[in-house]
């Protein structure tokens, strides 16, 4: 707990841009998939500047929408998710409806199409829909086991250890921190441990990196 709370007033940080539209707002959830915030956000804006409903996305098919998402990387599989989540909506409303669902209802609702798994879901609740969650993405997940927060190696599993540690009302602000200490200290490649404010009771620094 303590650990969480130095890097969630030490590493504060807003997250990126998001959409006005939670359509759109869904869509850029899944460009930012393995890609840097600004090549997630260029993408978004280039389908919505493009794109007033998801009957038009629907319309101009998988090959057009490739070519302008490609910046964001993986289009091919990307562009096959943003086609579900534009099906969806337009036959269903399943965004709209996710919207005036309560939270965990909305996640089930949403994981039901085909591409949205467990942390676009989550991301997509905790910033249209004010869940109280933490997503796991891939630097929650690393500080996590680093820091030994988690005995877990799986989605579930990490997010209830991580709940059992943060107050509700911090679990948005404590993702947002965590991403950014990952990113910027606890990096996936060369970290820096020398620097780090938890070197001292690390388990990973002091087994892998000082021993």
């Amino acid at each position: 707990m303590e650990i969480l709370e130095i890097i969630r007033r030490n590493y504060k940080w807003e997250g990126p841009p998001i959409s006005n539209d939670p359509f759109f707002g869904l869509l850029g959830i899944i460009l930012s998939q393995h890609t840097t915030d600004k090549n997630a956000w260029q993408a978004e804006k280039m389908l919505e500047d493009k794109f007033s409903t998801p009957e038009d996305l629907i319309l101009v098919g998988k090959n057009y929408i490739k070519n302008i998402i490609k910046t964001a990387g993986l289009q091919n599989e990307k562009s096959n998710t943003i086609i579900n989540v534009a099906r969806a909506e337009a036959e269903r409303h399943a965004v709209s409806r996710a919207l005036k669902m309560n939270w965990q209802d909305a996640r089930k609702s949403l994981t039901n199409i085909q591409g949205i798994g467990e942390k676009t879901a989550d991301v997509f609740c905790m910033l249209y829909l004010n869940a109280p969650i933490i997503p796991i993405d891939v630097h929650v997940k690393r500080v996590s086991y680093r820091l030994a927060l988690s005995k877990s190696n799986n989605y579930e599993g990490i997010q209830r250890d991580l709940h059992l540690l943060v107050k509700p009302e911090y679990r948005k602000e404590t993702h947002l921190a965590m991403i950014r200490f990952g990113r910027e200290v606890c990096k996936s490649k060369k970290p820096l441990c020398a620097s780090c404010p938890f070197n001292k009771v690390c388990p990973w620094y002091l087994s892998t990196i000082k021993a």
